[in-house]
């Protein structure tokens, strides 16, 4: 027999000095279903159903109320604690207008197969927690929150808060939030199965934040940030994870960290002073933990492997790409400058795009419609690179194992070009030069070195094949050029010009 409560207070009911209204439902039998209707102020409502295939609906009106669901238990079988649907809305007064003072609302589903659903106008705070038994877990639940608010308040001032907690496999979490200085915090863990969890989060309006953190395999998170000073948080531990992050507006930040294997990340940024930042260890931790200022406008991250680091730091309109395939890889770059471009590619495991040999350190670009270009393929190549200068470029591609590609461009190093080739094991190449200069270098073989500084306006080629251990010096001042071919092994070759 499916049992039927549904319970209803009048706002008539309440005269001024008179105390709130509060109400407890407990059902201890499956197929039951509970309805509340509460009008006025300061209302609260507390549900409990113990078994499966449980509907509560709740709905308050008016300001300041409390509304608690909790449905499931934490003994016998999961079949016998499941399939439950839960859904509290509150936050308008009964002319459908916004309410000026915001409420709570918690939704706790124990095991597996629920849905859950709060909606909220307001100043208010949404939990949701699906499949937290220790015994028995969760999987295939729904979570959703909506809020909104039309009353706009100051900076400083959290409006809404939204948080999900899901544990177990194949759970889906929604968070939409309009208004401003909203949080939406998402946690979600895969201890059972190997089927992934998603999360999609949309957050209109100014200084949002969004802290989402994914432990387990196949996990996503696809989320949408619309206005300004908003800031995202994205950390994924486990297997296949996939980050989209879209950020409109102004000021905006987003960090993204992943460590497992066949991770992706992506951010897109469009507007000025955004930034990308490094996450905290652990999500949930409030106020937004950033201890750098980074600016940024479009950024493109993705990784496939386990350790591996991307860090993209931009001011103007650059773009940026790093891609890494492998293991313990490291990519980073601070870049400002109109159109300037950064792109790396890695193939292999321990390859590096730094400013430092043997350490890590974001690559320095500075310079209107500068580019650098890095393809790594192979194991423990090391690109170091540093570079100020409109228009500068910078091009290296390394196969093979143990090579170093450095170059330097700088402190003003307009249109200069630097181009490097490596295709063995254990080659070295250096440059050094300054303003309109221009070299290539082409390593083919194992051990070759060379080195390269030269003034503005001069030009260098270094070419180093057929054989193994062939060293080529090249300095030169203003305005020379040389051209050195190295065919065979063990070969010396030194060119000075003043």
């Amino acid at each position: 027999m499916k049992n039927m409560l549904f319970a209803t207070v009048s706002a008539a009911a309440l005269v001024i000095g008179a105390p709130a209204m509060a109400q407890t439902v407990t059902e201890a039998a499956a197929n039951n279903a509970s309805t509340v209707s509460q009008t006025g102020n300061s209302n609260s409502a507390t549900v409990t159903q113990r078994f499966n295939e449980q509907t509560s609906k709740i709905e308050q009106t008016g300001n300041s109320h409390t509304a608690t669901v909790t449905q499931g238990h934490n003994f016998g079988a999961a079949s016998l604690s499941s399939g439950n649907e839960a859904t509290i809305k509150q936050g308008k007064r009964e002319d459908n207008s916004t309410a000026t003072t915001g409420s709570a609302a918690t939704i706790l589903q124990l095991t597996a197969d629920n849905d859950a659903t709060i909606e909220q106008k307001g100043r208010n705070q949404a939990d949701i927690a699906q499949g937290t038994n220790d015994n028995l877990k969760g999987s295939n639940n729904s979570a959703t929150i909506k809020q909104s608010d039309t009353n706009l308040i100051a900076a400083g001032v959290n409006l809404n808060i939204a948080g999900i907690r899901q544990d177990g496999s194949n759970n889906v979490g929604s968070t939409e939030q309009k208004g401003d200085s909203n949080i939406a915090l998402v946690k979600q863990t895969n201890d059972v199965g190997s089927e992934g969890n998603e999360s999609t989060v949309s957050q209109d309006g100014l200084r949002n934040v969004l802290d989402l953190g994914q432990t387990g395999n196949g996990n996503t998170l696809s989320a949408g940030q619309l206005g300004d000073d908003n800031r995202a948080d994205v950390l994924q531990l486990g297997d296949g994870n996939a980050t989209t992050l879209t950020q409109t507006g102004n000021l905006n930040e987003a960090a993204v960290r992943q460590d497992g294997n066949s991770n992706q990340a992506t951010v897109d940024q469009d507007a000025n002073g955004n930034a990308v930042g490094e996450t905290a260890n652990f999500p949930g931790n409030f106020p937004n933990p950033r201890v750098t200022t980074y600016n940024a406008l479009a950024v493109g991250i993705d990784q496939v492997g386990d350790d591996n680091e991307a860090y993209v730091s931009q001011t103007g309109g650059g773009s940026a790409k790093i891609a890494q395939e492998g293991d313990d890889n490291f990519a980073g770059v601070a870049q400002d400058g109109v159109g300037a471009m950064f792109d790396v590619q890695q193939t292999g495991n321990g390859n590096s795009v730094s400013s430092t040999e043997d350490a890590k350190g974001n690559v320095r670009q500075a310079g209107a419609a500068a580019g650098i270009f890095v393809a790594q393929d192979g194991d423990d190549n090391q690109a170091v690179l540093d570079q100020i200068g409109d228009r500068a470029y910078v091009d290296i591609a390394q196969v093979g194992n143990g090579n170093v590609a450095a170059t330097s461009q700088a402190p003003a190093a307009a249109d200069a070009e630097s181009t490097i080739a490596q295709t063995g094991n254990n080659n070295r190449a250096e440059v050094s030069q300054a303003s309109f200069a221009v070299s290539e270098i082409t390593q083919t073989g194992d051990n070759h070195f060379a080195d390269v500084s030269q003034g503005a306006n001069s030009y260098s080629l270094v070419s180093q094949t057929g054989g193994n251990g062939n060293t080529a010096t090249v300095s030169q001042g203003a305005s020379d050029w040389s051209s050195v071919t190295q065919i065979g092994s063990s070969n010396t070759a030194t060119v000075t010009q003043n």
